[in-house]
């Protein structure tokens, strides 16, 4: 019974990770986003540190270019308690806010 628990804890971070992710894409669109090529379209980067079990979204509101700082980020690890939950909820906020996402279908 406790395997099966620790199975199912493990599918639902792995379901939240690639919800990160998937929310990253539909901000960012697959294209190559630099201010030179598009211009003000929002550009995010996403990072898994495995070695820290830690997840950042870093979100260019306005694109990106060399010398800039995302000026939104998010953060969570994937062994704290609520961390994944948390992400998911600010990264759905920050592409609700984010003029230019490049959304290719309405995410759930």
């Amino acid at each position: 019974m406790r395997d099966r628990l620790r199975k199912k804890a493990e599918k639902r971070k792995r379901e939240q990770i690639h919800r990160l992710l998937d929310l990253a894409l539909d901000i960012n669109g697959l294209g190559v986003r630099k201010q030179a090529i598009t211009g003000n379209l929002p550009t995010a980067f996403f990072y898994y540190s495995g070695h820290t079990a830690s997840i950042d979204v870093h979100v260019h509101s306005r694109g990106w270019c060399t010398d800039d700082v995302q000026d939104k980020k998010v953060s969570a690890y994937t062994d704290k308690a609520g961390g994944l939950e948390r992400a998911v909820r600010q990264l759905k906020e920050i592409k609700a806010e984010t003029p230019g996402a490049a959304t290719p279908r309405e995410s759930k």
